[in-house]
C-alpha cells in the first residue's frame, strides 16, 4: 500500500472541527483486505487507500467555513479499497458505474499516465448529522516514474470554494483555483512549542494529528467546475508545478 498522510487536508476550518476529525481518525479500524469501510473525511494512516479518499479530501480543501444548520458539516464516504478501474475505462462504463459522464484522460501530454481508478460515494452532512447532499466521484491516480498525483471528477460539489484558494487562470471562461500549503505532521500527544504556535499563526505550517514521527509535506491542489462537474488535482510532496497542473487541467477541459 502507498503509505500517505492525510491527517489534516482542510486548513479553512475551525479547530473544534479538526479536533474532531482527529478524534474520529484515531477510532477508525485498520484495513482489512477485502472489506468496505465508511472513513470521515480523510484517512488514518496505515487504514486506507489513497485513491478512494481524493474526493474527500477535495471537498474539504474546498468546504464550506459556515457551519450551521443545512450547512456541510462533515463529509463520509464509502468505497472499496479494491481499483474499480485497473485499466482506463471507458466513457460508456463511467456513465453505467456513477451516472455521469467526466472527460477522461489517459495519458497527460507532460509524461503522467493513468495507473487505476476507483468509485467513491460521498455524503455531506450537517452540524446535527443530517444528509444535506450526496455526490458520487471517480478518483484516477497518475504515474510518471516515481511520482504520483491524483484527479478526482466529482458529480458536483459538496461545500465552496476555499477563501484561501486563487484564480490563477482561466480557459474557455472556467477558472482554475488553485491553493498550496505546507503540513507539518505530528504524533498524537505531540504538544505545539512557542515557536510552532507562531508558525501555525503566520500559515507557515497547518500541523495536523496521528503521524508515527515529524514530517512535512507540500501539498498542491488544483480545481475547476466544468459543466456541472467538479475536477480536482491533489498532489503530495510531488515536483509538479503550478503552471503544469494548470497545463493538466486545460487538457481535461479540452478532451472530447
Amino acid at each position: 500500500m502507498d503509505n500517505y498522510n492525510w491527517n489534516n487536508a482542510f486548513p479553512d476550518t475551525p479547530k473544534s472541527f479538526k479536533n474532531k476529525v482527529s478524534t474520529t481518525l484515531n477510532s477508525l479500524p485498520d484495513q482489512k483486505e477485502n472489506g468496505e469501510m465508511e472513513n470521515r473525511k480523510i484517512y488514518k494512516k496505515g487504514s486506507f487507500k489513497k485513491k478512494i479518499m481524493i474526493g474527500l479530501v477535495a471537498a474539504m480543501v474546498l468546504g464550506t467555513t459556515v457551519f450551521a444548520a443545512g450547512k456541510i458539516f462533515s463529509i463520509t464516504s464509502h468505497g472499496s479499497n479494491i481499483p474499480t478501474y485497473t485499466t482506463m475505462p471507458t466513457t460508456e462504463q463511467v456513465k453505467k458505474d456513477l451516472g455521469f459522464n467526466p472527460k477522461l484522460v489517459k495519458e497527460f501530454d507532460n509524461g503522467y499516465i493513468f495507473a487505476n481508478g476507483y468509485t467513491t460515494n460521498n455524503e455531506g452532512l450537517d452540524v446535527n448529522g443530517n444528509s444535506v447532499a450526496k455526490t458520487k466521484s471517480l478518483d484516477f491516480t497518475y504515474k510518471k516514474g516515481n511520482d504520483k498525483l491524483s484527479l478526482s471528477m466529482e458529480n458536483g460539489r459538496l461545500g465552496e470554494n476555499s477563501e484561501k484558494a486563487t484564480v490563477i487562470d482561466t480557459y474557455n471562461g472556467i477558472d482554475l483555483y488553485y491553493h498550496s500549503y505546507a503540513n507539518k505532521l505530528v504524533p498524537g500527544d505531540y504538544k505545539l512549542t512557542e515557536q510552532d504556535k507562531k508558525d501555525e499563526s503566520s500559515g507557515k505550517y497547518v500541523f495536523s494529528y496521528g503521524s508515527d514521527k515529524e514530517k512535512i509535506s507540500q501539498v498542491q491542489y488544483l480545481n475547476w467546475m466544468q459543466h456541472g462537474i467538479n475536477y480536482s488535482f491533489l498532489a503530495i510532496d510531488s515536483d509538479i508545478s503550478q503552471d503544469e497542473l494548470a497545463k493538466m487541467a486545460k487538457q481535461v477541459m479540452a478532451a472530447k
